[in-house]
């Protein structure tokens, strides 16, 4: 029997991909029922914000990523602008964790298998459009509300 995970790690994809750049968009975790901060933290690499684009999911990333020269992660940006429908006109740097929402207790739920599925499908749309688009990579940081990349968060978008 297999599970649904429980958490996506979503990891920035390489500067110069090529098109043998093979990646999911993302990994499955075991979302731990507790010491998730320290959990959290050690995924992304450091202090992590969370940040709602969703009702049935968080996104963590590091507190400090641009700061600190943390990769840009357009896989990341585009599945965020998905879900709101919208472009975002900043960037997400780093790794990131994404879960379900945090519980009465302050603790942060397993993804629901639907969402899962869901998010796991859109993230590799977005890995898709993004490799296909590699030489758009380096110019989405210093401009991610170009119209040229509309047609990720659209393609995306459709999937969702």
């Amino acid at each position: 029997m297999t599970t649904s995970p429980s958490a996506l790690l979503v990891t920035p994809l390489p500067f110069m991909p090529t098109k043998s750049t093979s990646t999911s968009g993302s990994s499955p975790l075991d979302l731990p029922r507790s010491e998730q901060h320290a959990w959290i933290t050690e995924q992304v690499g450091g202090w992590a914000d969370a940040a709602t684009y969703h009702l049935q999911a968080v996104i963590h990333v590091h507190g400090n990523g641009i700061a600190i020269g943390l990769q840009p992660n357009p896989v990341l940006w585009t599945l965020a602008s998905a879900w709101r429908d919208r472009m975002l006109p900043y960037t997400l740097h780093g790794p990131a964790l994404i879960t379900g929402p945090e519980d009465s207790n302050g603790r942060y739920t397993p993804l629901t298998p639907q969402m899962a599925a869901q998010t796991q499908q859109a993230l590799q749309t977005a890995t898709d459009w993004w490799l296909e688009h590699d030489f758009d990579i380096a110019l989405w940081p210093t401009n991610p509300s170009s119209r040229l990349f509309a047609e990720a968060v659209a393609r995306t978008r459709a999937v969702l």
